[in-house]
């Protein structure tokens, strides 16, 4: 299974290179240590892990069709960046408040003063508000509980790493992301601060050192990368048959009920393809995307009804009673992820209009099919399906999974 990151290879989700120094409120502290003679300049970028490589913009401008522009629910509205020492004890815990100018590519440069000559473990917490993560007594520490993550002061002793690996964050109560409730995004670091990388900076006044002389610190600018925590579906329907439809339902089976806060044993190969990755044990249960107001499809159009996306947890869905068979060849073969749509032949108001063509469908009914090869849902990924409606019962769809290579599903799908 190729994956790439979300809109890596087609659908970019990506707007503006930012270089939003000033513009945001940042609260942090530091520990008094960074100012001693190993002290060093620390400059963060942090970037979505689709943003270009070269910072240019990367909307839905470019040639080929993108599926839409960044959303606010997709964008960075806050971000933390926690920096460990290798004694497990916290060296800065910066807060950036970026409500007023979000985030859709890139931010840089956060500048921090730091001890050197060590291993730092960095931890990228984006839009921390979305959703609640309980934060389990530090490891010897049982008596003091954080209760947020800006509990966590300079020079107090941080989750180990394994507390933090086995974090988990639930939608359950979240309802639709949005601007208010943008996705939570995660990544965590390692960065060595020894003399490799490290070069003077010039445009330093300088810090006073043990004699009275002016020294010069050095510095060292890195980018680091930040993954949303979620899975993304657009659905596309075009109804080229005779007769008005409304959808009023798209199920998903199944969803996890919750995921690990940080990618979890996720890894790739060169080309920025997920190879595996790790899920915590969840409950998948059926979810339907549901509507206040039916949405109409109408007959004989030739271009698709481009329904609002929506977000769910990453997951390993398996159940072994769910198999695809693929008919040209008589093979049949495990797939677990299935999708379906609800429509009907009245509108929002109950009234049926049109009469019944021979033997096409009437009222309301449901069509469901696999997602043909799909076992996994990674964070950071696009499903987008495409639905076609046509007369005399032929209803076909295909899915492309991006950023899944090059990659297009095309799964049987019929009344």
């Amino acid at each position: 299974m190729r994956i790439k990151d979300w809109g890596y290879t087609v659908a970019v989700l990506g707007v503006c290179f930012l270089l939003m120094c000033g513009c945001d409120s940042r609260s942090d502290e530091g520990l008094s240590l960074s100012n001693g003679p190993d002290a060093v300049y620390l400059d963060i970028n942090v970037a979505l892990r689709d943003a270009s490589a070269s910072g240019r913009s990367v909307s839905g401008r470019a040639e080929e069709e993108m599926y839409g522009e960044v959303t606010e629910a997709e964008k960075m509205h806050t971000l933390r960046v926690i920096l460990v020492r290798p004694d497990g004890r916290v060296e800065h815990n910066v807060y950036l408040d970026l409500k007023n100018a979000s985030v859709s590519d890139r931010y840089g440069k956060i500048r921090l003063k730091v001890q050197g000559n060590e291993e730092k473990t960095i931890y990228l917490l984006g839009n921390e508000g979305s959703a609640s993560v309980e934060l389990p007594a530090v490891e010897g520490e049982v008596s003091r509980v954080s209760k947020a993550w800006g509990d966590f002061k300079p020079g107090d002793k941080f989750l180990a790493k394994e507390q933090m690996a086995g974090l988990v964050l639930s939608f359950d109560n979240v309802g639709a992301f949005d601007k208010t409730h943008p996705l939570p995004m995660s990544e965590c670091h390692t960065v060595m601060l020894d003399d490799e990388g490290l070069e003077p900076d010039n445009g330093e006044q300088g810090q006073t050192g043990e004699e009275g002389e002016k020294v010069v610190l050095k510095k060292k600018e890195i980018t680091l990368k930040l993954t949303r925590a979620a899975v993304k579906f657009t659905y596309e329907i075009t109804n080229k048959s005779s007769r008005d439809y409304w959808l009023s339902v798209i199920r998903i089976d199944k969803s996890a009920s919750h995921e690990y806060l940080l990618p979890n044993g996720m890894t790739y190969d060169d080309a920025e393809n997920v190879t595996d990755f790790q899920v915590p044990a969840a409950k998948y249960t059926p979810f339907n995307q549901l509507y206040k107001e039916n949405k109409k499809l109408t007959a004989k159009s030739t271009e698709p009804v481009k329904l609002p996306s929506f977000y769910l947890s990453e997951g390993k869905y398996e159940n072994a009673n769910d198999t695809y068979s693929d008919n040209t060849n008589g093979n049949n073969y495990k797939t677990s992820y299935k999708t379906a749509i609800t429509l009907d032949t009245k509108d929002n108001s109950g009234e049926v209009l049109g009469d019944r063509v021979g033997n096409t469908s009437f009222g309301e009914f449901t069509l469901e099919s696999f997602f043909p090869n799909l076992s996994a849902l990674p964070r950071n990924t696009h499903v987008v399906v495409r639905i076609t409606i046509n007369d005399a019962n032929d209803i076909s769809w295909q899915v492309d999974l991006r950023p899944y290579g090059e990659v297009v599903l095309e799964p049987e799908f019929g009344i």
